[in-house]
């Protein structure tokens, strides 16, 4: 039997039993319909999907800008970007900002990897360009696209 849907915007969807997802590869971006929670619809899903699919330029820019609003002080208190054994390492410059990353630089750093549609958020992963030593960001956001949260 057959487990696939199929988007006439966005390509074939494959089941996996597995994660209980419809899956799709589309260049750098995997896509999944999560199906797991018994109340989702796997077309409803599939429409939110291809909406985001339509718009995903401005969607992955304006989540990369509230990720880095929400990620950006972390990173800078818990992540520098200059050694701290350094014996020569001015203080005073650090303590000033000189080492801090801009939320600018935060968002061009990082890179949407996945998609998935869930029945209550969508939630995205994104590769953290070695903000966070090579670990994952995860990122919900509501079904209008606002972020609920961001975390590494």
């Amino acid at each position: 039997m057959d487990r696939s849907i199929h988007s006439e915007h966005m390509g074939t969807f494959s089941y996996e039993e597995m994660s209980k997802a419809y899956t799709y590869q589309e260049g750098p971006v995997h896509w999944a319909l999560d199906i797991s929670d018994e109340k989702a619809n796997v077309h409803e899903m599939m429409h939110r999907a291809e909406q985001i699919y339509g718009v995903l330029q401005e969607f992955d820019k304006q989540a990369k800008i509230a990720i880095a609003n929400e990620l950006t002080a972390y990173k800078n208190d818990f992540w520098p970007e200059y050694d701290e054994d350094d014996e020569h390492l001015d203080w005073d410059e650090v303590h000033a900002g000189k080492y801090d990353v801009t939320p600018e630089r935060f968002a061009a750093s990082i890179r949407l990897l996945d998609v998935v549609i869930k029945y209550e958020h969508i939630y995205c992963e994104y590769d953290d360009g070695e903000l966070f030593g090579g670990h994952r960001i995860h990122a919900y956001f509501e079904n209008d696209y606002r972020l609920i949260s961001a975390e590494i």
